[in-house]
């Protein structure tokens, strides 16, 4: 019996350094639950590591919504500032340039469309709307250039007429139009307006209902929802 017990001791723990295998049995049974410690002591950690990051996106939230209701008339910056912060929890990248302003004096064509999509900031997003109280996507960007006297058909798919591939952002002009396929093999079914530097304005879309507001290019709309063409429209004055 002790041979069977020194033999199964040297086989699993190593050769005992006295005679006894007793001693060599507690060793084993020691380096068993040191073993044992180390591969449970990462996994403790999880739910602290979740808790801290539950509890850093519900303090981001109220300090956005808090800032928004301390500012008067436009809230953008607040809006923007908590989009920054989620976008950062979310390993996303913040925008290079600051958003572009709204002509001051606006005396071509192109600086009037920018200036009215600019006056349609805030507006709540509503599938299927025209305006004025609601918009969609489609039907800001019809009311925005319908401003400038032109004309837009109803719906993205319908204003992607003419659309060309999107090979180089950096050649969109202010005023361009933006067009989003939620999958590869599905038609149009999103708009945004390019207002430069980077940035587009427009709604959200049935998934991401959000007001009319700026969004970084690089935003989840552009990532998740594959803008793949856009449209230049030229004006009369060019």
């Amino acid at each position: 019996m002790l041979s069977l017990l020194r033999a199964r001791t040297e086989a699993t723990c190593g050769k005992p350094r006295g005679n006894s295998p007793v001693s060599a049995e507690a060793r084993c049974d020691a380096r068993r639950q040191n073993v044992t410690m180390r591969n449970r002591a990462p996994h403790s950690t999880r739910p602290h590591r979740l808790t801290s990051w539950l509890v850093l996106v519900v303090l981001v939230a109220l300090v956005g919504l808090a800032i928004s209701r301390w500012l008067p008339g436009d809230k953008t910056p607040a809006t923007e500032l908590m989009r920054n912060a989620m976008r950062v929890l979310a390993g996303r990248e913040l925008p290079s340039t600051p958003p572009p302003q709204a002509p001051a004096n606006p005396s071509t064509q192109r600086e009037h469309l920018i200036a009215e999509a600019f006056k349609l900031q805030g507006i709540p997003y509503v599938w299927g709307a025209k305006g004025p109280e609601n918009y969609d996507c489609s039907g800001f960007t019809r009311a925005a250039y319908h401003a400038i006297g032109v004309e837009l058909p109803d719906g993205s798919f319908n204003q992607a007429e003419g659309e060309k591939p999107l090979e180089d952002p950096t050649s969109l002009t202010a005023g361009d139009l933006l067009f989003y396929r939620w999958s590869a093999d599905a038609g149009v079914s999103h708009v945004t307006l390019y207002a430069g530097d980077g940035w587009v304005i427009g709604t959200g879309s049935p998934g991401q209902p959000r007001e009319v507001a700026l969004y970084p290019l690089s935003d989840d709309l552009v990532d998740d929802g594959r803008v793949v063409t856009y449209r230049h429209i030229v004006l009369s004055d060019e």
